[in-house]
Parts: structure tokens; C-alpha cells; sequence
């Protein structure tokens, strides 16, 4: 159903005047008497929703000169309830930060934090008050927290949390689990429900929460690697090629592939630069005797 925005404009001085508009005012100011004038929270989310179920096609105007009272009221009285709406939702509703394949950003936090975002990145960032929260949809990220008294910064991705109060650690969400190497500061990772146990790091230690949150092993940070990353490059020491592979095409439109398997378990050491899977390719045809060949969309190891 089409509904029509009729434009405003005075009714004529003759015109009849509207019992049911004036009924509609009368019903509008008992409502009022007795009230806060702040609109319910609740009524602004009502109006919000419904305008998600329009499109362009209901704001179409309708030419005719002379609206009745009750359009003028009912459009004056959604006007306000959008404009104090949008204010309320604006400030709850998260900021989306992402990054391309193969791209890098640093991004600025509102309360002084900073994060960098590697490759194929996303997360949700939401900042209201004292809360500060992160959720961690795909990729890698290198936090920074700003330390601020009685306001945690949570870090969510899967059914696992990670708390801080000011530190620096790196965050990487694969498929199967999320690692969370500490470099700076303290951190606290374990289920965002407090299902099960959490674990309290310290300075080069990591750990692998699980899609449920659960935490593994401490090992040690790879600190390494993290700052290759940021530095864009990609550094490998005894990597299985397969291993190699699979990391450089986290960063390139122009993906390896390796035909035969049994290629997978060729030892790998070396620095390239993140995304340059060209001179990878060679790098390996020299060092291992492998064929190297592009169609101008892919490399194949053969």
C-alpha cells in the first residue's frame, strides 16, 4: 500500500472545519496532561520500526493544494518523533569499521583507543557511556585500549569474550577458534555468558578461545608475526607451503594454488611482502624446483 505525503500548505479561509481532526487534538492533549514531555523510549523504537517497512515508493507526493487538519497533525507529529528518534538511536547504534582484501587501516576509537585492522577485516564498534565494546565479525585487529577507571573494554567474537582496562593485544578470528595474543597490559579471555572458566594473561602470552569460548593452552605470543603485519610483510620459518600459501592469499586478489598435494609439505622460510603472491611464486619455483604459472587471475604450483 502506497502512502501519500500530501505537501503543506493553509487550508482555505472557508474551509469546513474538521470534526475528526479536532477530535483526534482533544484525544492528543488528554494523552499529553499529566506527562513528561520526553517521548517514551519504547514509542520512538515503535516509530523507528515501522519506517523500516517503507520504501521509496511511500514517500511519493501528491500534488493536490489543500491537506486536511489531520494530515497537517499526524505529519507534524511523526516529524518530531523521527528527529528525537534518530538522535537516541544514533548514539546506541554501533559503528561498522572494516577493511578490503589486502587492505590495512588504523582507526580511532572515541575514547582515545585505537585499533589497526589487517586484511579482510570487520567489527562493530559501540561506545556509550561507559561501555565499550567491540564485536569482532572477521579478520585481524591490533588493539590499543585506552585505560579509563570502572569502563571495561570487551572484545566479543563467537561465544567468547575478551576484557581489558587498558593494554595492547592482537585479536585474529578464524573459522575454528579466536587467538588473542597479549603484548602489553592485562587481559582477561574466556565465555561471554561466563560459561566455564576464564583465563588471566600475562605480557607475551597467548591463548585460543574456542567458537563457545572456551580457552586452550597458553603458549607464547607471536609477537613476531604481528609485527610483520603491520609492517606489511609476511615473514615464514619452516612454514609447510601449504601453511604459506593459505597465509599469503589472506592478502591477494591474485590467489595461489597448488595442484599437487603432496607439494603441501614443502618447507617454507622466508620475508615477502603481504599480497605480492608473484614473487612468492617464484621465489618457490626457484627454491624447490616447482613450476610457477599465471593466467593473469591466479598462480598455480605444479
Amino acid at each position: 500500500m502506497v502512502r501519500t505525503v500530501i505537501p503543506f500548505g493553509r487550508p482555505a479561509p472557508n474551509a469546513e472545519i474538521d470534526a475528526e481532526a479536532d477530535a483526534f487534538v482533544a484525544d492528543r492533549l488528554r494523552e499529553e496532561q499529566g506527562k513528561d514531555a520526553r517521548a517514551p523510549h519504547g514509542q520512538i523504537g515503535e516509530v523507528w520500526d515501522a519506517l523500516g517497512q517503507l520504501d521509496a515508493s511511500d514517500f511519493a507526493v501528491d500534488e493536490r493544494p489543500a491537506p486536511s487538519r489531520r494530515g497537517l497533525i499526524v505529519g507534524g507529529a511523526l516529524a518530531a518523533s523521527f528527529a528525537l528518534g534518530g538522535v537516541l538511536l544514533w548514539r546506541g547504534q554501533p559503528v561498522i569499521h572494516e577493511t578490503a582484501l589486502g587492505e590495512r587501516r588504523m582507526v580511532d576509537l572515541p575514547d582515545g583507543s585505537r585499533v589497526t585492522l589487517n586484511t579482510a577485516t570487520r567489527l562493530a564498534a559501540r561506545f556509550d557511556g561507559d561501555r565499550r565494546e567491540v564485536v569482532f565479525e572477521a579478520g585481524e585487529a591490533l588493539f590499543e585500549v585506552a585505560h579509563r577507571d570502572g569502563a571495561p573494554f570487551d572484545v566479543l567474537s563467537q561465544d567468547g569474550r575478551i576484557r581489558v582496562t587498558g593494554t595492547r593485544f592482537n585479536v585474529y578470528r578464524q573459522a575454528a577458534f579466536t587467538q588473542v595474543d597479549l603484548l602489553e597490559g592485562g587481559v582477561t579471555a574466556g565465555p561471554a555468558k561466563g560459561v566455564g572458566a576464564a583465563v588471566r594473561l600475562r605480557p607475551g602470552q597467548a591463548v585460543r578461545l574456542s567458537t563457545a569460548g572456551q580457552p586452550g593452552p597458553i603458549f607464547v605470543a607471536q609477537a613476531g608475526r604481528i609485527d610483520d603485519w603491520n609492517h606489511g610483510r609476511i615473514s615464514f620459518d619452516g612454514a609447510s607451503l601449504g601453511e604459506a600459501v593459505a597465509e599469503m592469499n589472506r592478502y591477494s586478489r591474485t590467489p595461489l594454488r597448488v595442484l599437487n598435494p603432496s607439494l603441501n609439505r614443502l618447507p617454507i622460510d622466508g620475508v615477502f611482502e603481504a599480497g605480492d603472491t608473484a614473487a612468492f611464486a617464484r621465489a618457490v619455483g626457484r627454491l624447490h624446483g616447482v613450476a610457477a604459472r599465471t593466467d593473469g587471475k591466479a598462480w598455480t604450483l605444479s
